[in-house]
């Protein structure tokens, strides 16, 4: 066996480890639905499919197209299909991060990325039980790595290719088309690569919301920001949770979150920049619309976060260098 070919078996099997400790969940209870987490996933998988679902569900319908279909023709446990599509669709997303991270940081610091991706995305769903419906996270972040990957690289049709499929899985894919608008701003990327990418992450946001209509107020949970938001509300209850949940997303990545920022502000890479901007839109977003002590919600900042902390921790391992920098 290739070297090449036993990385890509030791991704695969650690992806399948990150979605096996969900997975043994199937036949624990759900506390609040009093139901086993295999009948509550099939619920929400029949549901969709029939277009019953409550909003904004019914729009992420990626993840259960994709397993009925291959049910379909395949006539195997639904359950078994999509633990294979997380782990592939894990997998992928690792393999574009440590491409992306080769960028930044050396060889093995890129490995060190992919793994640490690997470990965080096992914690983000932690508090999770198992479902069908979170693929459409693995998929929209999926999308917006290669999304990303494929704007650096100039590549803008790979890039439009990837919001119009994260689109049909969630929303996440609009930060690809925020990515290739501040590029355009920086006269570093044509803005007909903005059209093209607005356009596919419209297409399939269109059509599902035309399939499946629903008033404004059920497009979003418009009343997280108030939750989310420390001092929005001066009510007791709800500040003491609002400063927890925020806790708990700064502890999820930890002290990468700091090294990220050390390594940002001494790296000249205005790709870097205009990640940092998107992600910075995509803080304004998800606070206002999303539960962020669900931390799967804050795997979209890997991207960035993770590849700049290893290029820290490789300068940490630098003593030489940093001492340069002090007598300077």
């Amino acid at each position: 066996m290739t070297a090449r070919a036993t990385l890509l078996l030791a991704l695969l099997l650690s992806s399948g480890w990150s979605v096996y400790t969900r997975y043994f969940d199937l036949n624990a209870f759900d506390l609040v639905t009093q139901m086993p987490f295999r009948e509550l996933s099939m619920s929400q998988y029949n549901e969709t499919l029939a277009g019953t679902r409550t909003f904004p569900y019914q729009w992420r319908v990626l993840a259960f197209w994709t397993v009925s279909a291959i049910n379909s023709v395949t006539g195997l446990d639904p359950h078994h299909i999509d633990a294979a599509i997380k782990t592939v669709s894990l997998a992928a997303s690792a393999a574009i991060l440590y491409v992306f991270a080769t960028t930044i940081v050396s060889p093995v610091g890129a490995v060190l990325a992919a793994v640490l991706y690997l470990f965080v995305t096992a914690a983000a769903f932690a508090s999770e039980g198992y479902a069908i419906y979170f693929t459409n996270d693995y998929l929209a972040v999926l999308s917006w790595f290669a999304g990303a990957l494929a704007i650096q690289r100039r590549a803008w049709w790979i890039a439009a290719l990837a919001a119009f499929a994260g689109g049909w899985a969630k929303e996440t894919a609009l930060l690809i088309v925020f990515l290739v608008t501040f590029e355009a701003m920086r006269k570093r990327a044509p803005w007909s690569a903005v059209i093209m990418c607005a356009i596919a992450f419209a297409i399939p946001n269109i059509v599902l919301r035309t399939m499946y209509p629903a008033p404004l107020a059920q497009w979003a949970w418009w009343d997280t920001f108030r939750l989310n938001v420390p001092f929005a509300t001066l009510d007791g209850t709800v500040l003491a949770k609002s400063l927890r949940d925020n806790l708990k997303v700064i502890l999820f990545l930890n002290v990468m979150w700091f090294w990220s920022w050390r390594a940002w502000r001494r790296k000249d890479d205005p790709f870097l920049t205009s990640l940092a901007l998107t992600h910075g839109c995509y803080v304004v977003l998800a606070w206002m619309v999303v539960y962020i002590r669900e931390l799967r919600h804050m795997l979209p900042f890997t991207f960035f976060v993770i590849p700049l902390a290893v290029a820290e921790l490789e300068r940490y391992m630098r003593p030489g260098e940093i001492e340069q920098e002090v007598r300077r």
